[in-house]
């Protein structure tokens, strides 16, 4: 055997968890409600359209943490929610922190 491989996005990872954890220390930092649990189911439903257009070829192929932002500033935007470049950033890494 040469390698044992595993899917860990949402397979053996629980992101929701760490997603809404993190959403709420955000929320306690800046002192404002975030309603961390929608925020994030609704960025995860925003992961299988986004890479949908990479694999019908309405966009080239595309760094996930770039679709993830992209995804992450519309939510934003439609929820009334104005963070600025850095948070915008700092929080686009969380799922790094799975």
């Amino acid at each position: 055997m040469k390698a044992i491989v595993f899917d860990v996005f949402g397979t053996i990872v629980d992101w929701r968890s760490s997603l809404i954890h993190q959403f709420r220390g955000l929320e306690k930092e800046l002192g404002i409600d975030l309603l961390s649990e929608e925020l994030a189911d609704q960025w995860r439903q925003l992961y299988a359209p986004s890479m949908d257009r990479v694999r019908r070829g309405e966009i080239p192929w595309t760094v996930l943490d770039e679709l993830h932002r992209e995804s992450l500033v519309k939510l934003l935007d439609q929820q009334g929610i104005a963070l600025d470049e850095a948070t915008i950033d700092r929080v686009n890494h969380f799922w790094h922190q799975l």
